[in-house]
């Protein structure tokens, strides 16, 4: 039965979603009064990970990139420690071949593919790398006119992808940067992600839900867990925003409110906001992933081989295999005896995971596991799964063209996430810095 609270809290800023977007605004916000409701039982949002025998499965997002990204500077200034991976191949499953070389041309020369596809596509490479290595992690803009161009027209277009082969190779990197294959949505995500795999990237000491914990302890916002919003609404220079919580119905008003949730999520609460907001913020539609771990009898090496962090995988239901230990010493793994494989699948595999209980799930994943590595068989020690129905809100084309509705308050209530730039870690932390730039306050 739910009770109604007695009285109205009153804050300087209400924040509704305590993922990494949202906890970085209360941490950039200082001692303003700041309230923080999370309807999970703890926050993190995708951070979350959790151990494996002396590994961690990190069921969302795997990583920090680039030394020189917020997000990496601001894991060096909670105390978060962040460790290289020292990728020293590159690598693809494809056509039931795995394909792994610490040299480009020869890795691209032992790819599956026709010859005339495979020079074509080194071609493509290096026209990618020379011409739009400058947007990798940025702030999509709209008169960029290297976005415009990656924003108007798919990967196939844009590379004019012919040979299906090609195609499938490219759809691995699509899915894993948007859920959607390459000719479903604009070449900018994709184009992003395949770049962004080259860079330097960082595992978290910990997993990376060490991040969003060090933000829960640093921040002086008062947070509030199983805390389920049911409306947000602007009214007479406030914020008012009603919730449940054990039962109880609560209320909190604000002079300001930042919406850190899904957009979906968002629409789902918000009240009285213009037709042309709520336009703009159907369109971030959300494409689901599922991600799955299995602790096994070897170090993972035994199975992926030496040098190799992420293979993305061609023509299955996952769409890429990686390492989690990859960081951790070779004496540790040695004497420990186990390794860690974490796979990942894209949105239609997903939603059909998603509908079965977790052991018919995790059978398929393993299943996809043995077609890669036949020698796992036998040797699954434990295994765990994590589904995301809202994982990563896809760019169509022609979205380039929404991002300033998307983004822009409406009175005083501001748009925070991922979906606000592009997706993952640095975008959700670009956009918190967005909105206490908004807020016109932080530190």
């Amino acid at each position: 039965m739910t009770t109604q609270s007695s009285s109205t809290e009153k804050f300087d800023v209400v924040i509704v979603g305590g993922g990494l977007a949202g906890l970085t605004v209360a941490y950039r916000l200082g001692d303003k009064s700041v309230l923080l409701l999370e309807k999970e039982d703890v926050i993190g949002g995708r951070t979350v990970s959790m151990e494996m025998g002396p590994y961690i499965f990190n069921q969302g997002a795997q990583m920090i990139p680039g030394a020189d990204s917020n997000v990496a500077r601001l894991a060096d200034e909670l105390g978060v420690r962040r460790t290289l991976i020292d990728k020293t191949k590159t690598c693809t499953h494809m056509n039931g071949k795995l394909v792994a070389s610490s040299s480009d041309f020869r890795y691209l020369l032992r790819l599956p593919i026709p010859l005339l596809a495979r020079f074509k596509l080194g071609l493509n490479v290096l026209r990618l790398r020379s011409r739009y290595s400058g947007v990798v992690d940025k702030p999509p803009r709209a008169d960029d006119k290297r976005f415009r161009e990656l924003s108007e027209q798919s990967l196939v277009e844009l590379m004019k992808i012919r040979d299906p082969d090609v195609k499938a190779l490219w759809d691995a990197f699509s899915m894993a940067a948007s859920t959607l294959a390459c000719d479903e949505v604009a070449a900018f995500q994709p184009v992003n992600t395949f770049l962004h795999h080259a860079a330097d990237e960082f595992f978290v000491e910990g997993g990376t839900g060490q991040l969003t914990r060090s933000l829960g302890e640093q921040i002086s916002a008062r947070v509030e867990t199983d805390a389920s919003v049911t409306s947000v609404e602007s009214n007479g220079g406030a914020v008012t925003v009603k919730y449940q919580q054990d039962g109880v119905a609560c209320a909190a008003e604000a002079k300001q409110c930042v919406m850190a949730i899904p957009a979906p999520s968002a629409l789902g609460v918000l009240r009285n906001i213009p037709e042309a907001k709520r336009a703009a913020l159907a369109q971030c539609e959300y494409g689901a992933m599922s991600s799955a771990a299995f602790l096994v009898d070897k170090p993972s090496e035994h199975f992926l081989g030496k040098g190799i962090w992420r293979i993305p995988v061609v023509g299955k239901r996952i769409i890429g295999i990686s390492d989690p230990t990859y960081t951790f010493s070779a004496q540790m793994k040695q004497e420990d005896g186990r390794g860690l494989i974490r796979l990942y699948a894209g949105n239609e595999a997903s939603e059909k995971l998603q509908e079965m209980p977790d052991d018919e799930s995790l059978a398929i994943f393993e299943e996809e596991l043995v077609e890669v590595f036949p020698e796992v068989i036998g040797g699954v020690l434990a295994r765990a799964v994590k589904h995301w129905p809202h994982a990563i809100c896809p760019w169509r084309v022609g979205r380039l063209d929404l991002i300033d509705k998307i983004r822009a308050p409406y009175d005083n209530i501001h748009f925070c996430g991922d979906y606000t730039e592009n997706s993952g870690l640095e975008s959700a932390v670009l956009s918190a810095i967005r909105v206490v730039a908004e807020l016109g306050a932080g530190r």
